[in-house]
């Protein structure tokens, strides 16, 4: 592949929107230089609204295959510790190959709801009931082959999962989770070295959660990584139970104690992060951490809503993921968390003054949380580009943050006429070449595990 250029008619830059934008990519996709001005041999002509590609900074894909299947498992009502046994049930029956094929449906799901590059939490590593696969890392590569598959950028995140909770063994369908901190080690090497020079892959680490992974075994993980610099993703906080519990194991609140015991810093993403003090609010805030919403999910399993304002106001930077994959729209996500917002103070316009700013700062925050460099259409990034349809009816004659905001507000994957990735067309007028292909297969394995 050779160096190309591609023409905007509207481009949303770090600066702001501009007309006439000629971006001009490396072999490799990257863009080397943005002007303004039509050249003679742009490759490519974009007619709508150009912005960058969303980060997804929070996948578990494989639970895409449970999406409205989570009937109250339990009288009396349901929550968050229900719905997971239903995801157990999930967990501990699907294949490597039932794997692959599910997730190469889903990141093609992404790419039309606007996610241009992911963040694949994965902590499925062994086979039923916690038998090893002969290759330790089969799944994890079956994770990989199935975002080449899909042409989606992603960032593996291998999941340490050693405790059933705070002080507990693990449990029986947590079996599939379980790796030694030496073998996570060995696995996080072999995928860095599996994805070593791939232009759309690469790896960080995973501790699951301060209730699945202890004390010690954190400090281990994170000595052995001392002088690598990789993403770090957790889950905190994410529900009231797990904060109690976590008082009463540790005398101290999740974000409380992972703040006083570990050097918190722009490589980590706390995942959820949804009751916070203010105190804990600010502290973490200042650590430049990203904290990584996943609205719908959230909503979901009725785990609490986000302090966003009281985050953004301490100067700290969020990012949004699909998580469950229960709906798959970056709008979406965005949309829900202000409106999440608004309901609370019974305001509008609460995060941000439109959507184009919101935006922006959810795509900064998810490739900083992904460490990858996109998220904006500058030089030295990729270029991940989602051009919105200047024909949908609700955006058509609108330009600039006029159409950023109908779109953020009131529009979902019908207003997305093309995606590239790296520079090349993944969507096509809502269509990717393969969708078809790997929604057969989809629904095959879904009809399969849920017989």
């Amino acid at each position: 592949m050779t160096e190309r250029f591609i023409q905007c008619a509207q481009a949303l830059l770090p600066e702001g929107w501009s007309a006439d934008v000629c971006l001009h990519l490396d072999a490799a996709g990257m863009i080397r230089s943005v002007s303004r001005g039509t050249p003679q041999n742009a490759s490519e002509v974009l007619d709508g609204p150009v912005i960058p590609g969303m980060p997804n900074l929070h996948s578990h894909g494989f639970q895409r295959l449970m999406a409205g299947l989570t009937r109250p498992v339990r009288p009396g009502g349901d929550d968050f510790w229900g719905w997971r046994q239903a995801m157990y049930r999930l967990a501990e029956r699907i294949t490597p190959e039932q794997l692959e094929h599910c997730l190469a449906h889903v990141y093609v799901a992404m790419l039309k709801g606007g996610y241009t590059s992911c963040a694949e939490f994965h902590y499925l590593h062994n086979g039923p009931g916690g038998k090893p696969y002969r290759d330790p890392a089969e799944m994890s590569l079956r994770v990989l082959a199935a975002a080449d598959a899909a042409r989606m950028p992603l960032t593996l995140l291998p999941v340490l999962y050693r405790a059933g909770g705070f002080g507990q063994a693990l449990q029986a369908p947590q079996q599939r989770f379980a790796l030694t901190l030496e073998q996570y080690l060995a696995l996080v090497d072999t995928c860095r070295r599996h994805t070593g020079g791939q232009a759309l892959a690469a790896v960080g680490v995973a501790p699951h959660s301060l209730r699945a992974v202890p004390r010690d075994e954190l400090q281990r993980l994170l000595s052995a990584l001392a002088g690598v610099s990789l993403p770090i993703h957790i889950h905190v906080a994410e529900q009231q139970a797990e904060v109690q519990d976590c008082l009463a194991h540790y005398g101290a609140r999740p974000l409380e104690w992972l703040l006083q015991n570990f050097e918190i810093n722009r490589n980590w993403c706390l995942v959820h992060a949804t009751h916070m003090t203010s105190i804990e609010v600010r502290t973490a805030a200042a650590t430049g951490a990203i904290a990584g919403l996943c609205p719908t999910t959230e909503a979901d399993l009725g785990d609490g809503c986000f302090e966003a304002r009281d985050w953004l106001d301490a100067g700290g930077w969020l990012g949004i993921g699909s998580d469950s994959n229960l709906r798959i729209s970056a709008c979406e996500e965005l949309r829900l968390l202000e409106f999440t917002e608004r309901l609370r103070r019974q305001r509008r316009h609460v995060l941000d003054d439109v959507g184009t700013s919101l935006y922006l700062h959810a795509a900064r925050s998810g490739a900083a949380a992904l460490g990858q460099a996109v998220g904006q259409l500058a030089p030295g990034c990729r270029a991940d580009l989602v051009e919105l349809d200047a024909s949908h009816p609700l955006i058509a004659g609108q330009t600039g943050d006029e159409a950023l905001e109908t779109y953020v507000f009131a529009g979902g994957s019908d207003m997305i006429r093309s995606v590239h990735v790296a520079g090349e067309c993944v969507v096509e007028r809502g269509r990717n070449e393969q969708e078809a292909l790997f929604e057969g297969r989809f629904r095959r394995i879904r009809q399969e595990l849920n017989a």
